[in-house]
């Protein structure tokens, strides 16, 4: 049975991103190759560099072709890491604003009123204000938990 739920799980990934073992093993090869041609990229460039300004500067000019690279990644990781939290905070406040309006919509009230004329409002009443209770008890968790991350 769980051989069966992992082969439909399998098979939904599949349908959804088209990533097969197969497809795995020939990015790795991809990989592989384009890792190995930039090493020889990089040896070829230090050679021809050192034809034309010698051994020492063809060595520090790569150096600092690196250096530059590894600056610009690490600005755009921090733009991006920036961008993120910025999107997750709006994200947040977002989902806050909407966990407030359910309460109010007719379908929900049309059902509590309902249970309450059903069950009578002596015992639904403790089994809402509990509800209540685990709801914010939950939410104050979760946002302690996240402000202890961040």
């Amino acid at each position: 049975m769980l051989k069966n739920w992992l082969h439909d799980i399998t098979l939904s990934v599949q349908a959804r991103s088209g990533v097969t073992p197969a497809l795995l093993v020939w990015f790795a090869i991809v990989a592989f190759a384009l890792l190995t041609g930039f090493a020889f990229l990089c040896v070829a460039g230090y050679a021809w560099l050192s034809l034309q300004l010698g051994a020492v500067f063809a060595g520090l000019a790569m150096a600092g072709v690196f250096l530059l690279i590894a600056l610009i990644a690490a600005t755009a990781a921090a733009v991006s890491r920036r961008s993120a939290k910025e999107r997750a905070i709006l994200e947040r406040a977002a989902r806050a604003q909407a966990s407030t309006s359910w309460l109010l919509d007719p379908k929900i009230l049309g059902v509590a009123m309902q249970a309450g004329r059903t069950l009578g409002w002596q015992r639904i009443i403790p089994v809402v204000l509990l509800g209540f209770l685990a709801a914010q008890w939950m939410r104050e968790s979760r946002h302690t938990a996240t402000d202890a991350e961040g």
